[in-house]
């Protein structure tokens, strides 16, 4: 017998989480957000208070990070995620977090063992020093006459599989001993559960390197071709950048191929270098504002010369890589504003706010805090 996989219609919001006015804006459309507006009373302030209770640890703990929703509805009811995600310090002991009465406090105090048992679905990942992101499934009633079906359409996934899309783009790696601050941020085309954008920040010895991909496309055949390319790079990451996009343009050859942007960051030196293929930029604010010019094509479709490029780059600077999912005119204005919030708020910001409808979203930020 042929198993058909079930296609149910999704749609999706997100809240940036940094204060306890984002908390009440979170709370307040929450409640008005549209999959919801056929459900009871009851089954509104459960999900309410699920993000209440997650943005309120994600301010005590993190400071900053995302709450976000998404309904997967079906005929009569929906299935609600509450996703939050933050690149804090990390929970150092799972376990006692979860226990009974131990609330992040200034909430209803139900702490993350209340979210679970609100929850039908619940599950917690956290690493100290890269983050935490937790996971909650709701099913609720929904009255058929009430509602309203979202336009798109996504294929239906346990919730172990859409906390691993989730953790797998958002959590940030452990900063080396340099005084480098890193923000990293993606979101998947609205719509899709998993991203073709992906990025990576690692630290070598005397610098930082750093790489997003950009898959062509978007959707599941995009992710698996980002993941294959991000796993070659945390392979072969090192500062001769030509030589990793050589390596990496032989793996892609007969594939669907990327845009790819690398960069490293030499403290010693005082410089960045970077090369690239492709949709991707990087973008330097200094005394002036330098952008690093990637070679026209796509990784695996044709063999351009590739080339590397430098800028100086000292402390008190900051550099953007992006996709094209961000606009590069509106991106450079708007990390200018942003420029003095800590890293993971400005690559936030800059998706959260200026990421195309149409496209899958990333960025990087780096900043060399003096």
């Amino acid at each position: 017998m042929t198993m058909l996989k079930e296609n149910i219609s999704s749609t999706n919001n997100r809240f940036f989480i940094a204060n306890h006015l984002d908390l009440t804006i979170a709370i307040t459309q929450t409640l008005s957000w549209q999959p919801l507006l056929g459900a009871s009373a009851v089954d509104k302030s459960f999900i309410a208070t699920i993000v209440s209770e997650l943005a309120s640890n994600i301010i005590k703990y993190a400071k900053s990070g995302y709450i976000e929703l998404r309904s997967y509805e079906r005929p009569g009811n929906v299935e609600i995620d509450v996703v939050a995600i933050d690149n804090g310090p990390g929970i150092v002991n799972v376990k006692q977090a979860m226990q009974e009465h131990f609330s992040s406090g200034g909430t209803l105090g139900l702490g993350l063992s209340g979210v679970k048992r609100i929850a039908d679905d619940f599950e917690i990942y956290s690493t100290v020093g890269y983050g935490t992101c937790v996971f909650a499934r709701k099913k609720i009633k929904i009255n058929a006459v009430q509602q309203v079906l979202s336009l798109t359409t996504a294929s239906y996934c346990s919730n172990s599989e859409r906390l691993a899309a989730f953790r797998d783009a958002s959590l940030v790696e452990p900063a080396s001993t340099i005084n480098f601050e890193i923000g990293k941020c993606i979101r998947a085309y609205p719509g899709q559960i998993v991203s073709g954008d992906q990025v990576l920040a690692l630290p070598l010895e005397d610098g930082y390197f750093l790489a997003i991909i950009d898959a062509t496309g978007h959707g599941p055949d995009a992710h698996k071709m980002a993941l294959v390319l991000l796993a070659a790079v945390k392979k072969i990451a090192s500062r001769n950048l030509v030589d990793i996009m050589s390596k990496l343009y032989e793996l892609a050859k007969g594939t669907i191929g990327a845009a790819i942007g690398l960069a490293f960051f030499d403290a010693n030196k005082q410089t960045v270098y970077c090369a690239g293929i492709g949709n991707t930029s990087l973008v330097v604010f200094n005394d002036k504002k330098w952008r690093g010019v990637s070679r026209d094509g796509i990784l695996g479709q044709r063999s351009p010369s590739f080339m590397e490029q430098s800028t100086p780059f000292n402390p008190g600077d900051m550099a953007i890589m992006f996709t094209d999912g961000l606009s590069e005119s509106l991106a450079n204005n708007e990390a200018i504003k942003l420029r003095f919030q800590d890293a993971n708020t400005i690559a936030y910001r800059l998706v959260d706010v200026l990421g195309k409808t149409y496209d899958d979203a990333s960025c990087i930020v780096l900043k060399w805090n003096k």
